[in-house]
């Protein structure tokens, strides 16, 4: 846990990039396969293909964390969410997808700056409201947006699926630990 405590300190966040992909394919597979392993189908640990990868990282706008060179954590920024959204989606929000945090560095509230420095960035590019979805049957993950201060907005639903709706005003916090450099 020292090794951690160190690696979170020295935390880098960037614009992920094609050197980047083997790092992010192994955040996605290890929270695919944690979910599933405590009964949470939502993503498929071999959907995360070099070929997927690169189409993700074309669509979004996709951020990687680094400690001493290892992938930390992740998430992606959409621009446009009318898949989930419908109506509501508009040109004042941007649209969080797929946060993860290594599960070596759970417990050290690097979910929530992950989620700060996405927002600080969401702000930075005109966007008022910064969103997100989740699963509504995830009862933990729903708790945890809350408690970061996202507002439910309404459910959505599909075929097989329903999502809850957050949202929250796009705030800057005056920390930084952002690099927006594509590098």
């Amino acid at each position: 846990m020292a090794a951690a405590n160190i690696a979170a300190r020295s935390l880098v966040i960037q614009r992920a990039a094609s050197e980047h992909i083997a790092l992010l394919q192994e955040l996605y597979v290890e929270a695919a396969r944690w979910r599933a392993a405590r009964g949470i189908r939502l993503w498929d640990e071999h959907a995360f293909t070099d070929a997927y990868m690169k189409r993700f990282m074309q669509e979004r706008e996709v951020f990687i964390a680094l400690a001493g060179g290892d992938g930390i954590g992740c998430f992606a920024i959409q621009w446009s969410d009318t898949a989930i959204w419908r109506e509501l989606d508009n040109e004042e929000s941007s649209y969080l997808h797929r946060l993860v945090v290594s599960r070596k560095y759970s417990g050290m509230r690097l979910g929530y700056r992950l989620l700060e420095r996405a927002e600080e960035y969401v702000k930075s590019e005109g966007k008022r409201f910064f969103r997100l979805d989740c699963m509504a049957e995830n009862k933990g993950l729903n708790q945890y947006y809350t408690k970061a201060g996202f507002a439910f907005v309404r459910t959505a639903t599909g075929e097989g699926w329903s999502a809850n709706l957050y949202e929250k005003k796009a705030r800057i916090n005056t920390q930084h630990y952002f690099n927006l450099g594509a590098s």
